[in-house]
């Protein structure tokens, strides 16, 4: 009778654990590698879908949050907007130092300049609802200076909103100095996502907001939003804190997304999956507030997915359906097969090791203050 029992038992944990290896192959990670993205929108809307069908891998939330983004999106930008639309703009700005705080402190993967940059344009808006027009240029400069390709949402840039923004591109004449002390020596400083250099004690910058990243190898990343005046240095003294398993996990998130679709990011997607444990990913590609552009990776089986594009007005059942087509191995295709056009970009550098200059020159070329352009598409071109 007992051993029937330990049989009994045993036969039942193997086909427990038959099954939730067959439902983990039916599930997977979202990973964010997506440039323009600046709101957790369009990801939280694929997200909630997966999980209530049981598609998406359950992970530490805070690890999950690394993995697709959300550390460095905006949260509550239609709350924000709704506190704006009724004028309530202390309640608007309490949303937005809560974000800015976040994203600042979770630094450590992914490209926080486009929610920063948007974070930016709300302040200058409501300052320029309150009629503090001095405010509401320095806060549409720094969103040009975190992105240069950063325009006003038309619905909201009145006359008078657009003029301001007009004044807000000619940056200033006046400078001041940034003090940096930084633990280790190996220290890089970068300044609105430019050029990464030696952290040096002394950097002049023009007066105003900016946003200071300070790095090292095998160490945290430090951020910080500082504020340039004429006749008072701004000092930082900081010392980076080891890397972190998070940090580490952002790191490779970073390495990931860099990559161009196709060899390139499977490749670099294994030692996401040793991370993890999980061996299908689904990478936001690009997208904005009409749309969302997926690609699924199977690093077991070394294949991929095409392109899978979702309107914003998708139901819950057409993304899942499209998702499920894609999670087939019959409708994978081998890695090599994604071919990266000749002409297209170069795949992209980590956020703060380069900056969106070609977005920037084709903003100024198009000559338009009041479209949009904030979230685009992603800067590797793909074609099958």
């Amino acid at each position: 009778m007992r051993v029937a029992l330990a049989i009994g038992l045993c036969a039942l944990a193997t086909s427990m654990a038959r099954a939730d290896a067959e439902a983990q192959d039916d599930q997977v990670v979202v990973v964010n590698a997506a440039a323009k993205l600046g709101d957790v929108g369009q990801i939280s809307r694929v997200s909630r879908v997966l999980e209530s069908r049981g598609m998406l891998f359950k992970l530490p939330k805070s690890l999950a949050a690394t993995l697709d983004g959300r550390n460095v999106l905006v949260a509550d930008v239609d709350a924000i907007k709704d506190a704006f639309a009724n004028t309530d703009y202390a309640t608007a700005l309490k949303m937005i130092e809560a974000d800015e705080q976040r994203i600042l402190g979770g630094i450590a993967g992914g490209d926080p300049v486009p929610a920063l940059a948007e974070l930016c344009q709300w302040r200058g808006l409501i300052a320029a609802g309150l009629d503090n027009k001095e405010e509401a240029i320095r806060q549409f400069r720094a969103a040009y200076r975190f992105n240069p390709a950063w325009s006003p949402d038309r619905k909201l840039a009145s006359p008078t909103v657009s003029k301001l923004v007009r004044q807000a591109r000619r940056e200033p004449i006046e400078t001041g100095m940034l003090h940096v002390d930084a633990d280790p020596e190996t220290a890089m400083i970068s300044v609105d996502g430019g050029e990464r250099t030696t952290a040096t004690s002394q950097t002049k910058l023009t007066v105003g907001i900016h946003l200071v990243m300070i790095t090292a190898p095998d160490r945290k990343p430090y951020t910080e939003l500082v504020d340039i005046r004429a006749k008072d240095p701004y000092k930082i003294a900081i010392t980076l804190d080891k890397e972190s398993t998070l940090d580490r996990a952002a790191r490779l998130v970073d390495e990931s997304a860099a990559a161009p679709p196709g060899k390139a990011r499977l490749k670099r997607t294994r030692a996401l999956a040793k991370l993890t444990g999980v061996k299908r990913f689904l990478f936001v590609e690009g997208g904005d507030d009409d749309h969302v552009t997926l690609r699924l990776y199977d690093v077991e089986l070394k294949k991929v997915s095409k392109a899978l594009d979702l309107e914003g007005s998708a139901t819950s059942a057409a993304i899942a359906r499209k998702v499920t087509a894609a999670l087939d191995p019959d409708n994978l295709i081998d890695v090599t097969a994604v071919i990266v056009s000749a002409d297209a970009a170069p795949a992209p550098k980590r956020w703060y090791e380069h900056w969106y200059v070609w977005a920037g020159v084709a903003a100024l070329a198009g000559g338009s203050y009041f479209t949009y352009q904030y979230s685009t598409r992603a800067p590797t071109m793909v074609r099958f």
